[in-house]
Formats: structure tokens, C-alpha cells, sequence
């Protein structure tokens, strides 16, 4: 139960704080390809910090009936900020939502490291690969260790600045 309060808690401080920069801007992303296909949001472009909150399907192309629905809500900070390629390095906290019988759900967290590129004459729109090592727990004591890699397609919606 306190693992489920600090995922909310991780996921309200970090909008908030994002959704409070002068440099607000909407990212949306889609992740086709690697261990889990889905779309995330993103808070900002522009800043050294940012939230980036996700829900996926593990095993949607291997096998569309398995696989747990996953949520991820990370706090991230841009290491490398250049004009046309970022890379980043975050911490937040991840769920795994099984509606199969026999299958616990799991919470833990996860540690994303990623790069975004914008190879395109607009700067809105880019490409996007992350790896992720997490740990998730169950009710039973189990817990699962891994690395989770996605690449898709990233979108910006930046807010015009006032004259």
C-alpha cells in the first residue's frame, strides 16, 4: 500500500512542477517497438527536468491475450541538451497489471536512460530509444529484475511564448 502511495506522490510532484516552468510544453509518444508497445506524455522540451508518465502492453505482438498493462511515471533530467539530440537519465516508479487469473499485480520502480534525436527540419517531432533497468514486487514477496528497451516516435506541442 505504501508502494501505491508513492507512485501517486511521484506522479503529482512531478507534474506540478513541470506544469509550473515558464517553458511548458506537451510531449506525446509512441512506442511500437521493444519488450512493451504503447504512448506516453511528456511535460516538457525546453527544461533540464521533465515527467514522462506511460502506459504500455507487454507481449502485444508475441501474444495479444498474455502480458500485463504496464504504467510508468518518471522524474528525468536531460543530461546532454543539444539542438537536435538529448539524452536523458531518470528515476520513477512502475506498475504491471495482470487481469489474467494466477497473475499478482506488481509495483517497484525503474531507472530510464534514453536518447531523443530530431533528424527533421521541425524541431516538434523526433525519434526516440530508451532502455530501462526496474525491479517490481508482488503481494506473495517475489520480485522480478530486468531491462526494458522501447524506440518510437516523440511529438511536441510547444507553447508560443507572449510579446
Amino acid at each position: 500500500m505504501a508502494l501505491k502511495r508513492l507512485v501517486l506522490f511521484l506522479l503529482l510532484t512531478t507534474f506540478y512542477l513541470n506544469l509550473s516552468a515558464q517553458n511548458y510544453s506537451v510531449g506525446i509518444g509512441f512506442y511500437p517497438t521493444g519488450a512493451e508497445a504503447g504512448f506516453g506524455l511528456r511535460t516538457s522540451k525546453n527544461s533540464r527536468f521533465f515527467a514522462d508518465i506511460r502506459v504500455t502492453k507487454a507481449n502485444l505482438y508475441k501474444n495479444p491475450t498474455s502480458g500485463s498493462f504496464i504504467n510508468e511515471a518518471s522524474a528525468v533530467f536531460r543530461i546532454v541538451q543539444y539542438q537536435k539530440v538529448e539524452l536523458h537519465l531518470g528515476l520513477g516508479a512502475r506498475t504491471e497489471w495482470n487481469f489474467t487469473p494466477n497473475q499478482l499485480n506488481r509495483y517497484g520502480f525503474i531507472a530510464p536512460f534514453g536518447v531523443e534525436a530530431f533528424p527533421f527540419p521541425f524541431q516538434n517531432a523526433g525519434l526516440f530509444f530508451e532502455t530501462g533497468i526496474y525491479s517490481t514486487f508482488a503481494s506473495d514477496k517475489s520480485f522480478n529484475f530486468g531491462l526494458r528497451s522501447v524506440a518510437g516516435f516523440v511529438f511536441y506541442f510547444i507553447k508560443k511564448e507572449k510579446v
